[in-house]
């Protein structure tokens, strides 16, 4: 019940990052609870990224923003544990980057656009990394300049980075995968939306192959097994 209160005066009340919030002391006095009690309700904030607290003379409980971090890897936790297959995670992407890479094309800005064909450009596949692949899939969600597909592109990039690289992806699949990411970029940075939108289809379509020709589509996003592995 505190922790809700508190939220919604955080909410409602617009109060930025930086903020100061009642101490502690002032919560007990406020209203009645014990301090065990207000203490459970500022961990619920904190873990939900709403509060910060900080010990010592200078400390306090201050207005937080929220960490994406936390929601990406409680959301791939999730995945793990309901057992989602690749199947299901692929269908999804190909539902919704096609229209996030569209929606760059359209109103990216001149700065974005340079961003993503640096990005699509950035590392070797020789080095084995895929971080740079990654980074372009999240950064075509800013790009998108939507806040809704920014943020739900990014709750999948914990996703993305546990698994891709277990996923025994040879040289030739990763340059495969950077040249469809220059085809992407190119296609944004030329304000073509309907050609970002099908170069984005036929690269997950291409992922999928890869992953079907490894018998992966039906098996969890992450098995079991590569956890033991860690």
């Amino acid at each position: 019940m505190l922790a809700d209160r508190l939220r919604g005066q955080i909410l409602g009340n617009e109060m930025r990052p930086g903020e100061p919030l009642r101490s502690e002391a002032t919560l007990i006095a406020e209203t009645g609870f014990s301090r065990g009690t207000v203490r459970e309700a500022l961990r619920l904030l904190e873990s939900d990224g709403l509060i910060e607290i900080r010990r010592g003379p200078h400390g306090g409980i201050r207005v937080a923003e929220p960490d994406l971090s936390q929601v990406t890897r409680s959301l791939a936790l999730l995945l793990t544990l309901s057992g989602t297959t690749m199947r299901a995670f692929s269908e999804f992407r190909q539902l919704v980057e096609p229209a996030a890479a569209a929606a760059a094309a359209r109103t990216a800005t001149e700065e974005q656009r340079g961003w993503l064909l640096a990005l699509a450009n950035a590392g070797s596949p020789r080095n084995g990394s895929w971080e740079p692949s990654i980074e372009f899939h999240e950064a075509l969600g800013v790009c998108s300049n939507n806040e809704i597909v920014r943020l739900v592109i990014a709750a999948f990039g914990q996703e993305l980075t546990w698994h891709v690289p277990g996923e025994q992806l040879s040289l030739r699949d990763m340059e495969e995968t950077r040249r469809a990411h220059r085809s992407i970029a190119q296609a944004v940075a030329a304000g073509d939306a309907d050609r970002a939108s099908k170069a984005m289809v036929r690269h997950l379509q291409q992922f999928e192959r890869v992953l079907a020709a490894n018998g992966r589509l039906d098996q969890p996003v992450l098995p079991p097994e590569r956890w033991l592995s860690t």
